[in-house]
């Protein structure tokens, strides 16, 4: 497929958190447009990861990630998202590592449906993110599921996707906080203004 498919707008992040962040330096607020085109952004950057990546696998993600942001912030990006792995296994008593194992044999000879993974890893990013304000949606996963299994797709195992998607929210959530610090700086240079735009970002 050439891309994702709306289901709904995407919502990584809330005008309530944006609006925190952007007001580090001075109270500043996040009009809608310049909100949904950053939860756009992100959500067109989640599934430019895993079009690269192909796998659910953490190795996978974080070679992707390489490859689709090659720069400082890619890099901090994927600092936060091994921080949060490593707490993920430190909470859970597992080993590190052992959900790239499980996914390199669970993927062994199988094709990676990469629209019905996008549109689960959405789900779950959403849910999981610490600046969104959206909760599980254990209804939306299942009418997706039912939807998976139409089409003849085997979900991913607990054990695989919910490392790759505690990973991928520490991405998307370190750049969104990255790409707002420079967004809340443009809109300051102008003391009489209150709002940020889609003009600065």
């Amino acid at each position: 497929m050439a891309g994702p498919t709306q289901v709904h707008a995407p919502l990584y992040i809330s005008s309530r958190s944006a609006d925190v962040i952007l007001s580090d330096i001075r109270p500043t607020k996040l009009n809608i447009d310049a909100l949904q085109s950053i939860n756009v952004l992100l959500d067109e950057f989640l599934y430019n990861i895993l079009s690269v990546a192909r796998s659910l696998a953490t190795d996978q993600l974080r070679a992707g990630l390489h490859k689709v942001l090659p720069t400082a912030l890619g890099k901090e990006a994927l600092l936060e998202a091994e921080v949060e792995l490593r707490a993920h296994w430190e909470r859970t008593g597992s080993a590190a590592g052992s959900g790239s194992s499980h996914s390199r044999n669970a993927e062994k000879g199988a094709n990676f449906h990469l629209q019905w993974m996008f549109e689960l890893l959405r789900l779950k990013c959403e849910a999981y993110s610490t600046l969104s304000d959206t909760d599980e949606d254990p209804e939306a996963e299942s009418r997706l599921y039912e939807r998976m299994d139409v089409d003849g797709v085997t979900p991913p195992k607990e054990a695989l996707l919910t490392p790759a998607a505690l990973y991928l929210t520490a991405i998307l959530e370190s750049v969104c906080e990255n790409v707002l610090s420079n967004v809340g700086r443009v809109a300051t240079r102008d003391s009489s203004r209150t709002t940020a735009n889609v003009q600065d970002l």
